[in-house]
């Protein structure tokens, strides 16, 4: 059942046998596990520890608490706990691994990284100590080194969908971001069950449409300056709205392009969310707005109005921002 997925069922079937035997420590470890699957945290701790009560030498206990306590945010206890484990089996690979996940989670990349060398020694044909690895490395703002482990961990086993999405987040970090949605879709599409990489896809699309929205609202309040300086007539500076509306649609287009199909589909469902579009009105209208306050005054008017064209453009800004960062429902 646990290998199934179903945990709900395993932990139903698992709270009969260690009321059964509650002294089977294994029967405890699995007990944790089952919570640790569907997400009761807590729960998961408390049955590792009663198994670490009933059998103190065996590190599966400590392992199981320590990802538990990480999924809680309670970094330092995790790291306790892992570090236990390594101490009760320092030749298992898992032990190193433990630790190195804990201690990445607590922000000691030098700990993680020296725990993940050591496991790498230990199994060096196991794709997850590399995956491992390239995550401590990405942390350490190593990118090459990053990107070679989790090819080392591909290369391994193909379809290992962690690595894919670690590999798209090291693309991202080279802000190559059409690179960066097809390794989030062949880490969603190996793992159909992990939602955190199809949320990877979204936030990449979010993130460059804030990118085009602030690009865009940039170059507006350059040009509403123009009048004022160069004191031109209305058509340059119509003419200039124009370009910029055409310039970004123009680089919204070179994005999709570089995009593969399946991905298009997806930036065309997340700009057609409530979320999205309110925010592409915002800035739109904002800085329309503040172009037909600049336009449509007489020049006289135009050091009283040009104040107030500049905050309309930058409170769209900030509204088109804040409405991004407001969770979808």
């Amino acid at each position: 059942m646990l290998d199934l997925g179903r945990y709900d069922e395993a932990t139903a079937l698992l709270a009969r046998v260690v009321s059964a035997d509650p002294e089977s420590s294994r029967a405890w470890c699995l007990f944790a596990r089952a919570h640790l699957g569907a997400e009761r945290y807590q729960a998961a701790v408390d049955a590792a520890n009663r198994a670490a009560a009933i059998d103190p030498g065996e590190e599966w206990p400590h392992r199981l608490a320590s990802n538990a306590l990480m999924h809680l945010g309670n970094h330092s206890h995790a790291l306790r706990a892992a570090s236990e484990a390594r101490r009760l089996a320092s030749s298992y690979w898992q032990t190193h691994v433990c630790v190195a996940q804990a201690a990445l989670a607590a922000g000691q990349h030098t700990v993680a990284a020296a725990a993940a060398e050591q496991a790498r020694r230990l199994a060096p044909n196991e794709p997850d100590v590399y995956f491992l690895s390239g995550k401590v490395a990405l942390a350490r703002g190593d990118l090459e080194g990053a990107r070679w482990h989790q090819e080392q961990a591909l290369s391994l086993d193909p379809s290992h969908s962690g690595a894919m999405n670690e590999l798209g987040r090291i693309r991202l970090r080279r802000h190559d971001t059409a690179g960066a949605i097809r390794h989030f879709i062949n880490a969603a599409r190996t793992t159909p069950a992990e939602h955190i990489y199809s949320r990877n896809i979204d936030v990449v699309i979010l993130r460059t449409v804030s990118r085009i929205i602030y690009f865009f609202v940039l170059i507006a309040l350059l040009l509403l300056w123009v009048p004022a300086v160069m004191h031109s007539s209305t058509f340059p500076f119509a003419l200039g709205f124009g370009l910029l509306a055409a310039g970004t649609l123009a680089s919204f287009a070179v994005v999709m392009a570089r995009l593969p199909a399946e991905a298009r589909s997806l930036v065309l469902r997340t700009l057609r969310t409530r979320r999205v579009a309110v925010a592409l009105a915002f800035a739109v209208g904002g800085v329309a707005a503040a172009f037909s306050a600049v336009m449509f005054v007489p020049p006289a008017q135009l050091p009283q109005t040009l104040p107030v064209a500049i905050i309309l453009t930058l409170a769209a800004r900030v509204a088109a921002s804040a409405r991004l960062r407001t969770p979808s429902r």
